[in-house]
């Protein structure tokens, strides 16, 4: 019995452990005087921190900053993204005119942009929003358009066997086939939305965790500085692990749908 509820949450609980070792590990180093705790401060020092920012509202307020903006750029990046590759994967001469522009910005430093944006946008969310709407941008698009490209071809010549036309195809094979690829993208796109905002907020903004991670460093406060930091670790798993079961999900929708 002990075993099968280990199979079944085998991750769950592998994670845990991996964190709780995390945290001792973390402990140990201080209490033992490997590292300065000025440097890394320790699990319970931020916990204390972390319960004073809560309570006077300033983490809530930078959390809830950040989301806005992270929120912001997935959408934006999930619109143009899934828009450009579906249009790509079917259209070969979408695809040539395209292809610069997206590898330029793939092997680009998107940061670098930053400046370009300050001046276009100024300080504040505006700029936040299009840096981690460029972060996100490119595998959202690059997954879709391996998925309308890779459809299975044999599905594609039944349906066009059936009289199927080309839009029949596109939306009754092309699309649902590629859907997993999709929202494998997604998972990607949004740990880099997060990335793109905590980045931006690093360099010119009044509020989010970023601020906040720049603004106690200045400080040389570690203490106040680790709670956002953990903040945005928290943000970053809970987030890519909900699309991870999304992701699964589609997974086993494909299994069904195929067979």
């Amino acid at each position: 019995m002990m075993m099968d509820i280990f199979m079944r949450r085998q991750a769950l609980i592998l994670g845990t452990l991996s964190l709780v070792t995390i945290v001792v590990l973390w402990q140990l180093v201080v209490d033992f005087g490997i590292v300065n705790p000025f440097f890394i401060s320790t699990p319970g020092a931020v916990w204390q921190e972390f319960l004073v920012q809560l309570n006077d509202g300033s983490l809530l307020t930078n959390i809830l900053a950040t989301l806005y903006s992270f929120a912001l750029a997935l959408g934006l990046a999930v619109a143009v993204g899934i828009g450009l590759g579906m249009l790509s994967g079917w259209f070969q001469d979408v695809e040539a005119a395209l292809e610069p522009f997206i590898w330029f910005k793939y092997s680009a430093p998107t940061v670098a942009f930053y400046p370009l944006f300050i001046a276009w946008l100024g300080y504040g969310t505006p700029t936040i929003v299009a840096i981690a709407f460029l972060f996100a941008l490119t595998p959202i698009y690059a997954n879709t358009l391996s998925g309308i490209k890779n459809v299975d071809r044999d599905l594609k010549r039944a349906a066009i066997s059936f009289g199927a036309r080309p839009y029949d195809i596109f939306f009754r094979v092309a699309l649902p086939g590629s859907v997993p690829v999709i929202v494998a993208g997604l998972r990607l796109g949004v740990g880099r939305a997060l990335t793109g905002v905590v980045v931006a907020e690093l360099f010119g903004a009044n509020a989010g965790l970023g601020y906040s991670i720049a603004y106690y460093a200045q400080m040389l406060q570690t203490n106040r500085m680790m709670v956002p930091i953990v903040a945005v670790i928290l943000l970053g798993v809970i987030l890519t692990q909900a699309l991870s079961y999304v992701e699964k999900k589609t997974d086993a929708w494909r299994v069904t749908h195929d067979n």
